[in-house]
């Protein structure tokens, strides 16, 4: 619940942000320095801002290698919506593969990782450890939706 003797730290108009972008690695950036952008606005901590910017770079990064497999056609949605509690960050792939939900559980195991080329297994797990809460679901595109929540404590 808000708290009504704290000032809000956005506007009416800054508290949703919407990015549409292509599935090119490169442009998780820019979900990054929004995310950076809004977090700072709103009065994070830069640890905090830091572990926000990594979880939806792996998130997007996800979303444009598994979600829509480097289709640059295909669009990543990323929406932040700003409250005076927090940060929700949802991200959203057009699907065309769907997430594994057993993806979503395993832990990585350090020795196969080490042993192997493939480096990759490590991004949910992650998030998991950097943001508060996490959702997997169907995008309302029929593909893949995260939502991250970070909360802001004061």
């Amino acid at each position: 619940m808000p708290d009504p003797q704290r000032p809000s730290t956005l506007g009416d108009e800054e508290r949703v942000i919407e990015l549409h972008l292509p599935s090119r690695l490169g442009y998780e950036k820019v979900a990054m320095d929004t995310a950076s952008a809004m977090a700072k606005r709103m009065g994070f901590p830069l640890d905090r801002v830091d572990s926000l910017r990594t979880a939806v770079s792996e998130a997007v990064t996800n979303a444009i290698e598994h979600g829509n497999q480097h289709d640059s056609a295909m669009k990543v949605v990323v929406v932040f919506t700003g409250s005076d509690d927090g940060l929700i960050v949802d991200v959203a792939d057009q699907g065309r593969k769907r997430l594994d939900e057993a993806a979503t559980e395993r832990l990585p195991n350090i020795q196969q990782v080490l042993q192997s080329d493939d480096k990759g297994g490590w991004g949910i797990w992650l998030i998991k450890e950097l943001m508060d809460e996490v959702q997997f679901s169907v995008a309302p595109t029929g593909g893949n939706q995260l939502r991250m929540v970070i909360h802001l404590d004061r």
